[in-house]
């Protein structure tokens, strides 16, 4: 048996060792959380590609004392280290002030599924990652005499968390992934354009193609012009553009916290219409192909397929236990550590993987239908500096193309498009029919009417 199959079993065991030392120790509500997780990480840059082992282990610790939580942590999960955390939470939670929040953690027995295993991330060596890294470069600088620069990387990783309490709960969710990606950037009279691709997968994905359709890109835009006007347009958002938008707008609007703090234009409006009947959105934490998804949060609760908006009705918000506890509901499975260090983090509210019912037509017949507009692909610049509470947004798309007569005429330089994200959900005009799985989540094309382009 290697490290990686028994590395659940062994952080459970320390667990349940944990616990009882907690509750030796005086502590009658402990939450504790270990993670370990190994990662190899073979990054590029102006030629130069570098190997680096590493990872993440360590133990988190949440104390409850008279409605007074404390937490603490410590890197590693040896004995001693996790014995630390503990003490340390326990002198927290006697001086904190109490919150009537804070009577117990989750006592839902359950999980959900884990990703899709793939042990074959376990025998990538160093070289064999490092020739990925460098078919990616290859590709990349034999495209077009015109590439300047190429960066990137090739990132593989496995390993495993989990998470108990003294109310009963003792669960763990093991990963294995792989990420590739290319930023490319090409310059001509003068002129600089950079094009991106990418790939990730549960296990070792084939890294060919990631370099060629990111020079590709890049080379494209190079023949950019000028848009020239100001004026109320009609859009078609590819899905990696399409999924940072939608998650930009609901990071704020359907999040327990915000709701609960009355921070979310959304905070009154379930059971309203918020969208066209043909929206469906979901948190969905159980799409296993995903690198990303796990059994449990970050918690504990099992991860599940949440239903936010429902033929343009929104449904439900998304919460961790604390801010359930305050609206009067239970956990939806959003309770997330930060990373890359999990573990020296509490949970906080925040989505798992957003997916959008997509719809019948492919990137031409949603061309055809708008006619004239922008086509906007790739990552949007600035879509974090949106108002998330009233929703106006003013970003900057660098990668756009003009359609013109149901056709892709040519790139535009870098445009800003105004909306509002919250009116956007009535605003949209049709969804492409892609299923692909992105960054940003599993969201397909969507055009919509009425944000104002200028460039």
């Amino acid at each position: 048996m290697n490290e990686f199959d028994g590395m659940k079993d062994d952080l459970l065991s320390r667990i349940d060792r944990g616990l009882k030392h907690g509750i030796a120790e005086g502590a009658k509500s402990l939450d504790l959380y270990l993670i370990k997780y190994n990662e190899l990480s073979i990054s590029m840059d102006a030629g130069i590609i570098t190997a680096q082992r590493g990872g993440t282990i360590g133990v988190g610790c949440r104390c409850v004392l008279d409605k007074r939580m404390g937490f603490a942590s410590a890197s590693g999960i040896t004995d001693s280290a996790v014995d630390f955390a503990i003490e340390s939470a326990i002198v927290g939670a006697k001086i904190n002030q109490s919150d009537d929040r804070w009577e117990s953690f989750i006592q839902n027995p359950n999980s959900g599924k884990d990703g899709i295993i793939d042990t074959s991330v376990l025998d990538l060596s160093s070289e064999e990652a490092v020739l990925g890294a460098d078919t990616i470069f290859q590709e990349a600088k034999n495209f077009d005499p015109r590439i300047t620069s190429v960066s990137g990387g090739v990132y593989v990783g496995y390993g495993a968390f989990a998470v108990g309490n003294t109310d009963g709960i003792a669960k763990a969710s093991a990963t294995t992934g792989t990420f590739g990606q290319s930023y490319i950037t090409a310059v001509e009279n003068g002129k600089t354009k950079t094009g991106f691709d990418y790939i990730m997968d549960r296990g070792v994905p084939s890294f060919d193609g990631i370099g060629t359709k990111g020079a590709e890109k890049a080379i494209k835009l190079l023949n950019s012009t000028p848009l020239g006007k100001s004026e109320q347009s009609k859009f078609i958002f590819d899905p990696l553009a399409a999924g940072q938008f939608i998650k930009t707008a609901l990071s704020n609007s359907v999040n327990g916290k915000s709701v609960v703090e009355g921070r979310s234009s959304f905070a009154d409006r379930i059971g309203d219409q918020v969208g066209v009947k043909d929206l469906d959105i979901y948190d969905d934490g159980q799409i296993l192909e995903d690198p990303n998804v796990q059994a449990i949060d970050g918690e504990g609760y099992p991860r599940t397929t949440t239903p936010i908006i429902e033929k343009g009705v929104l449904k439900t918000f998304i919460f961790d236990n604390y801010y359930a506890k305050s609206y009067g509901t239970e956990s939806t499975g959003n309770a997330n550590r930060a990373s890359p260090q999990s573990y020296e983090s509490l949970p906080t509210v925040s989505p798992t993987t957003i997916s959008v019912t997509p719809g019948s037509k492919d990137l031409d017949g949603l061309i055809a239908e708008i006619g004239n507009g922008i086509l906007v692909t790739d990552f949007l610049m600035g879509m974090m500096h949106s108002n998330l509470i009233s929703g106006d947004f003013s970003i900057v798309s660098p990668s756009s193309f003009v359609i013109e007569n149901c056709e892709v005429k040519h790139p535009v330089e870098a445009v800003t498009i105004a909306g509002n994200l919250y009116s956007a959900f009535n605003q949209i005009i049709s969804f492409g029919n892609e299923n692909q799985l992105t960054f940003m989540g599993k969201v397909p094309s969507i055009a919509f009417d009425g944000f104002t382009v200028s460039g």
